[in-house]
């Protein structure tokens, strides 16, 4: 089936007034925001460079040899940058305002683009497979807002005021929880400017938001997306999401890369029985928890692969049965219930990765 790489094949060359912007669209934007930019897209709110100059020197800073042993993101980000420096769909497109930012507290990382209709898209980074980057995906399980989240809203803030009314928002993973929040605690004056706002396979938010008024606002704008074999999107309430097919398996359909499409539209499924149990076991686990015991659960979790020196999720990859046994053994002192969901977790990615 055909993914993004695809549909800048068949429709790089039409121009927006030919086929008009889609979802498709909206997911390769969102993945822009994880190319590695950092020295060529201007930090400022008002300097721009072309989409194609920023592919001109992505491509010459960088090789492919560079990314060979990155994640699953980032060698398809160098793939992007090779196909978008000659799309003529998004010539002349502006990227602005590159803000990048790790630390032992979470990663953010955001840009703006302009494109040639005039549309501007705020595009949020997500989660790439660093094990801190997923911890701070979990953290909102118990704590709100995040750091990053509020970061969010103060670039949303700072940049949808300088561009014109039809303005998109969106990010993948971690980046679509920022996209909706940003959106949700948005300035009121500027956020009526916002068209749309796309959430690909992120996190939603905890019931006192999702049964909130400005969440209820939102959802007459808001499209989310995730995988048949959905594991961060199904964190907290998202509501009223559509499923779309997966070349990847288990959790690493989660590279949006993977998802199929036909056209500018996804091809559609249903969400797998394991991802269903893994949202109604983790609502029914969370509810009447506190906040101290749900900081526990994620805690203990993260303690686990801290534990075994893993940094980065593709490090399950190379996980051997002895150390596996050796992960149980570290839950041997906690709650049947904590230890479960915890068990189930770590099998979905583990499974996932090998």
């Amino acid at each position: 089936m055909k993914n993004v790489f695809d549909y800048l094949k068949y429709y790089g060359n039409l121009s927006f007034d030919e086929y008009a912007f889609n979802e498709v669209d909206s997911l390769l934007l969102a993945l822009l925001s994880y190319v590695k930019f950092d020295t060529i897209v201007p930090n400022g709110k008002n300097d721009f460079i072309y989409l194609e100059e920023a592919c001109f020197k992505f491509l010459k800073k960088f090789s492919k040899q560079d990314f060979k042993n990155e994640d699953w993101l980032f060698p398809n980000s160098y793939k992007l940058m090779e196909c978008l420096q000659h799309s003529k769909r998004f010539y002349h497109a502006k990227i602005y305002h590159l803000v990048s930012s790790v630390d032992s507290n979470g990663q953010f990382g955001a840009i703006t683009i302009r494109l040639p209709n005039h549309i501007t898209y705020i595009s949020f980074e997500g989660t790439d497979s660093n094990v801190v980057g997923w911890k701070e995906d979990f953290q909102i399980i118990y704590q709100f807002p995040i750091s990053s989240q509020k970061m969010a809203q103060e670039y949303f803030n700072q940049t949808i005021r300088l561009f014109d009314r039809k303005v998109y928002v969106g990010g993948h993973s971690k980046g679509g929880n920022l996209a909706m929040y940003a959106y949700l605690y948005g300035n009121e004056k500027w956020k009526k400017k916002v068209q749309h706002v796309y959430n690909f396979d992120g996190p939603g938010f905890l019931d006192s938001v999702v049964h909130s008024k400005e969440y209820e606002e939102m959802r007459k704008k808001l499209t989310t997306v995730v995988p048949k074999e959905s594991v961060i999107g199904m964190i907290l309430g998202n509501q009223d999401f559509q499923v779309v097919n997966s070349s990847a398996r288990a959790v690493l359909q989660h590279d949006g890369y993977s998802w199929e499409c036909f056209g500018g539209c996804f091809v559609k499924t249903d969400l797998s029985k394991k991802s269903e149990k893994l949202k109604s076991n983790l609502h029914e686990y969370l509810q009447g928890m506190s906040e101290e015991e749900k900081k526990s659960f994620v805690e203990t979790f993260f303690a686990i692969f801290e534990k075994t020196q893993i940094t980065n999720v593709m490090q399950l990859r190379e996980l051997k049965i002895s150390t596996l046994l050796n992960l149980m053994k570290e839950l041997k002192n906690i709650p049947s219930s904590t230890k479960r969901n915890l068990i189930a977790l770590l099998r979905m990615l583990i499974t996932g990765m090998n």
